[in-house]
């Protein structure tokens, strides 16, 4: 028994020295990427089985990649509108996210070896016989992404299109008659409208493209390891599973190979295998301020609609919580305390996307309108309120004196004074109603903030496109302020002329 217990402390001591003495096994050095989920199937998206874990071509081509590099594939989510932002900014180490390679995106950042080739697919209604083609689209609206190959394709050819921030809102759109076309990359046609039964691919896939991966400038090293990995995945059948394995594989695909010629080296877009367009990107600034300002009057407009919305419903409700009876009182609460309590962004998915599955649909502008309207609603109610509470009730037994019914003495004393207490925040409320119009980039509206973000992240010019936004919201805003100002002294002038003609009458 004691021989026992004497070789088992050995064997402890053994161990003990074993691990403190024994060398850790270096840490694998990990491949940041970086991509958009939101939308982003098939390329990467949350597994619906389980929500907390992502899935798509691209997540295995990433881990493909990672593998080859000899390092462990890490997702970094990001919004796709400024995904070459956050790179450069150093959020993650490439963009692997079926970025297109673009002469804009050329001055930013440095591409890799193509590891995809694209066609664009266009998509109509089941029962549309009047699309066959791009081409009959030219007196129609045709759906998108912001910033893609078919963006600039359609800018290119002068047909009109909207931008949408994922695929989703697209399709959706398109199943609902909005829009009258979707031109979207084959792996999005494939994975949204394919299988479904209301639309179906107008025409042949066209338009040859590829997919590379984004690195920062000067990540010459990083970049070479990079190619390096494309060439591998391409040259030992990985990537070709991977894409068998989504129903991506074409023929396309094995212009690849020639891409990957390991004594050529080609560049992305250089590749004799490969042929693409790469769209210029000379900037036009005399064409940005026209659009920025054609966004500005989209602005106005859903500000100025929203705002009487706002103000005529804000009134009834509340009159309702101040005056009505116990069941209206709770009806308007209710309905105060929901549209404070929910974001506006909510709200208006819902409208847009929910309220179609009732048989009620509008279009996208009309959609921010009412839902910018009914959600201010119920912060001005609760300025009239307290306006409506700050008069003495005296005014009330005054106006009662002189004969006046309910009605009148309202309209006469009561809200005349009321509204002279309100008017400053809802001064306040209608400047800031004119920078939440820019939530509406969520259902498609191209107000003047989408605008902005879609030139500056198409350009880089993010400086001098800022100053030139932030002036036109100025241009909206101050002149309101100055008129509320304006009332407000005039107002104020005008009660001290009642007061000095009571005065004198006693």
């Amino acid at each position: 028994m004691k021989r026992t217990l004497e070789a088992a402390a050995r064997l402890a001591s053994t161990a003990v020295c074993l691990l403190f003495l024994t060398p850790a096994a270096p840490a694998q050095e990990a491949l940041r990427w970086g991509a958009d989920p939101s939308g982003g199937a098939p390329y990467v998206y949350a597994d619906p089985s389980h929500p907390d874990t992502y899935i798509g071509y691209e997540v295995e081509i990433a881990d493909a990649l990672a593998k080859a590099m000899g390092r462990r594939a890490v997702f970094v989510p990001t919004d796709w509108e400024t995904i070459v932002q956050a790179l450069q900014r150093g959020a993650f180490d490439v963009v692997l996210d079926g970025l297109e390679p673009t002469e804009d995106r050329a001055r930013q950042i440095l591409f890799s070896k193509p590891y995809y080739v694209f066609n664009l697919q266009l998509t109509v209604r089941k029962g549309e016989t009047r699309i066959g083609s791009l081409e009959d689209c030219r007196h129609r609206v045709v759906g998108t992404l912001s910033n893609t190959a078919a963006s600039r394709l359609m800018e290119k050819q002068g047909i009109p299109f909207r931008g949408y921030a994922d695929p989703v809102g697209a399709y959706r759109d398109l199943e609902l008659g909005r829009i009258d076309a979707v031109l979207m990359d084959v792996p999005m046609e494939m994975f949204y409208a394919r299988s479904n039964p209301r639309l179906k691919p107008a025409g042949e896939p066209f338009y040859k493209g590829v997919y590379v991966l984004g690195l920062r400038k000067g990540d010459e090293k990083l970049k070479a390891e990079v190619d390096a990995a494309v060439d591998k995945i391409v040259n030992d059948g990985s990537l070709e599973t991977i894409l068998r394995k989504w129903s991506l594989w074409n023929d396309a695909q094995l212009e690849l190979r020639a891409a990957s010629n390991p004594n050529g080296g080609a560049a992305a877009g250089e590749s004799s295998g490969v042929k693409f367009e790469m769209t210029s990107a000379t900037f036009n600034w005399r064409g940005a301020i026209l659009r920025l300002t054609q966004a500005a009057g989209v602005t106005v407009l859903i500000a100025f609609g929203s705002m009487f919305i706002a103000l005529g419903l804000g009134l009834l409700l509340a009159l309702g919580q101040w005056k009505g009876a116990a069941g209206l009182r709770f009806l308007c609460t209710a309905y105060v305390e929901f549209f404070r309590g929910t974001p506006v962004l909510v709200q208006l998915l819902f409208l847009y996307f929910g309220l179609p599955v009732v048989g009620i649909s509008m279009p996208n502008w009309l959609t921010a309108l009412v839902g910018l309207g009914l959600n201010y609603a119920a912060y001005e109610s609760q300025v009239y309120r307290a306006a409506l509470e700050a008069v003495p009730r005296g005014q009330w037994e005054a106006a009662y004196s002189l004969g006046m019914t309910p009605a009148l003495a309202f309209r006469r004393i009561i809200f005349p004074q009321a509204f002279r207490v309100a008017l400053p925040p809802m001064t306040n409320d209608f400047v800031s109603l004119f920078k939440d119009t820019s939530v509406a980039f969520a259902i498609s509206v191209w107000e003047l903030a989408t605008a902005y973000r879609e030139m500056a992240n198409a350009s880089g010019e993010f400086l001098l496109l800022g100053a030139i936004v932030s002036a036109f919201y100025l241009a909206m805003s101050l002149p309101l302020a100055h008129l509320a100002r304006r009332l407000e002294a005039r107002m104020n002038r005008r009660r001290a002329v009642l007061a000095v003609e009571s005065e004198v009458a006693a």
